[in-house]
């Protein structure tokens, strides 16, 4: 795992903008760094060693050195694309995933993306037909950010802290993006490809792209396909389910250094435990954490987990964190204001694993590839619920969001989400059964911060025309939520303790076997995530198949209300605040007012604009230079 960062200007990078760009992301890789600098092309590197501790130094070159490569992330298959390319011919040097990578170059040029198994973006330097080719994997798991300046020129990074001391070396103002703004007030986070600096974009998932020195070309490599239907008994399917999840898991066991797993009490978790077990016995590590409250703590059920597997070694961390401390630290890495709240919990666990291991195996994208909230029931029941009278569904609408007391993850409030969401546009109900965040309506009253487009149009043209409710809410599930969500924040918080974490359940070989299925396969009987459950249920405790879904949360409310309530007070009330630039501070005095005793629960809304706030005074400050980042393993053209 690594960061990597670079570009290609007319003028040229300069050392000292490489190095400060890659001092700036040492926490991604803290063992090794090189650079690479032809010309008006450099390359730079920060390496956490994985895979070939003592060959894997990059850049990595081709025999001629005509090839180079800087790599971020894992290719399982590596092992198996390097014997095909030795038989070609290939002659390598180390046992590198990485070098692959510039092999399989050679063979099939910017077509190698549909070749490899894992998370990636990596930048290829071709000398010989003088281009740049950065890519992504499938899912966006590994992040890379480019911008092009005025003279036609690209710089790229793995983080926008990497990206910030390339922009200002090419004279690039870092200004944020109002609409950046907008769409996080509805979403939580910043959707991908855009980003909140304006001009900076994310590489699109599944993307690639292709620079000669004139001209950005970005190109789909791959497409999620929800729309071609496979005709399968559902024995059969939870026989194959479990083959995929079995190799995917067993695919990324391929270490060179210590290795665990992150186990909750949640379904998706104990499968990868279970599966790593088969596949190494009881030399394995989990990790977990003990929230306090028992409404929130997971723990006692993972240690239950843990002893049934036969995993000895299972370490718990009990959340004895400031939350005042806690809150500045995501604000100041996350390099886009970010209002999910288990992001904190999600930066300690990764502290505690790295004092053990180097790599973790997670659960992250079970729900969203095999349905596991309640908004994809709601899409589910979505054709019922259009056959009530209007009249009668906003009524009752109406009169269980008062029965529920503004607890929207209560039976009650569920129900009155999902009456509310079915007689409205696609992409407003996805945003009722979605999130906590702010519809356009409640924003157009509050907002200030100048013309924008409404968030709901561009959900609403997101997905594939044609798809069933349910596969429309798990592909903007998995382009909006997972993309510009869960995965940044997983990559944030490990990336951040030095530590490599791994999605097994985002395999693109499983994801496309169960977007192939009926929607009935992934919801039977009105259960959730029912393939993942049925496939599972003779290995795993009666208590995890069965068990509610919890999520990794935190006492979010109660440290509102105590330990950040000085914090909320004084930060949002302030005449300078930086968000009165974005809302109207009426809006303002009301939410505060509202917190005291938070008597309609808005609490997600509270962080969220107090997380925007945070984020926006960090953004502000003077952009100080990290220290020289003094290389010695520069390479020559």
């Amino acid at each position: 795992m690594c960061g990597i960062c670079g570009g290609w200007l007319d003028g040229g990078v300069s050392h000292e903008a490489l190095d400060h760009s890659m001092e700036s992301m040492r926490h991604r890789g803290p063992d090794d760094h090189g650079q690479y600098f032809d010309g008006p092309v450099a390359l730079g590197m920060v390496r956490l060693s994985v895979i070939d501790l003592a060959g894997g130094h990059q850049p990595v070159f081709n025999e001629d050195h005509s090839v180079a490569v800087v790599f971020n992330g894992e290719i399982y298959n590596y092992r198996e694309l390097m014997a095909e390319l030795r038989q070609s011919g290939h002659v390598f040097r180390s046992d590198s995933d990485t070098e692959v990578l510039v092999h399989l170059y050679e063979e099939v040029g910017a077509d190698l993306c549909e070749r490899l198994r894992g998370m990636f973006t990596f930048a290829i330097w071709d000398t010989r037909r003088r281009r740049l080719l950065l890519a992504r994997d499938r899912f966006g798991k590994k992040p890379l950010y480019y911008a092009t300046d005025h003279d036609g020129g690209i710089i790229f990074a793995s983080e926008l802290k990497g990206l910030r001391p390339l922009m200002q070396a090419a004279g690039l103002p870092v200004e944020v993006r109002t609409q950046g703004v907008y769409d996080y007030l509805s979403l939580g986070s910043v959707p991908q490809p855009e980003t909140i600096y304006r001009g900076v974009h994310a590489l699109p998932m599944g993307s690639r792209l292709l620079f000669d020195g004139e001209h950005v070309k970005v190109t789909p490599y791959w497409k999620l396909n929800f729309g071609v239907k496979r005709k399968i008994p559902y024995r059969d399917a939870l026989q194959h389910t479990r083959e995929l999840v079995s190799q995917a898991v067993r695919l990324r066991l391929r270490s060179d250094v210590p290795l665990g797993v992150f186990l909750s009490g949640g379904v998706d978790s104990s499968v990868i435990a279970y599966e790593a077990t088969r596949a190494l016995g009881g030399n394995l590590q989990s990790f977990t954490v003990a929230m306090g409250a028992a409404a929130f703590d997971e723990s006692p059920t993972a240690g239950r987990t843990a002893r049934k597997l036969g995993i000895n070694d299972h370490h718990v961390l009990p959340l004895r964190v400031s939350p005042l401390e806690e809150i500045q630290r995501v604000a100041r890495h996350y390099d886009q204001p970010y209002a999910d709240s288990s992001a904190i919990p999600s930066m300690a666990i990764s502290r505690l694993a790295r004092q053990h291991v180097t790599v973790v195996l997670n659960g992250d994208g079970g729900d969203e590839v095999f349905a596991g909230y309640r908004r994809h029931l709601a899409a589910w029941l979505a054709p019922l619920g259009r056959c009530l009278p209007h009249g009668l569904s906003r009524r009752a609408a109406q009169m269980l969001r008062l029965l529920s007391h503004g607890k929207r993850r209560s039976a009650t409030g569920f129900a009155s989400r999902f009456l509310r969401g079915t007689r409205e546009s696609w992409a407003t109900r996805y945003l009722i059964w979605t999130g906590d965040m702010l519809l356009d309506a409640d924003k157009r009253r509050i907002w200030k911060g100048g013309p924008v487009r409404p968030t709901e149009d561009w959900i609403e043209t997101l997905a594939p025309r044609g798809l069933s409710s349910l596969d429309r809410q798990l592909f903007n599930d998995i382009h909006i939520i997972l993309q510009s969500g869960l995965l940044v924040k997983m990559d944030m918080a490990t990336m951040a303790a030095s530590l490599e974490g791994r999605s097994p359940l985002l395999d693109h070989h499983l994801i496309e076997f169960t977007a192939s299925l009926p929607d009935g396969y992934r919801i039977r009987n009105g259960q959730l995530k029912s393939l993942l459950r049925d496939a599972y249920r003779d290995c795993l405790p009666r208590e995890v198949i069965k068990g509610r879904k919890r999520g990794f949360e935190i006492p979010l409310r109660q440290w509102l209300e105590n330990d950040l309530r000085e914090l909320v007070q004084d930060t949002l009330r302030s005449p300078s605040a930086h968000i009165r630039d974005y809302l109207e501070s009426s809006f303002i005095e009301e939410l505060l007012d509202e917190t005291v005793g938070m008597e309609r629960n808005r609490a997600s809304l509270v962080y969220t604009v107090l997380m925007l706030e945070l984020w926006l005074q960090e953004y502000t400050r003077s952009f100080l230079k990290p220290a020289a980042f003094h290389s010695s393993c520069g390479s020559p053209a």
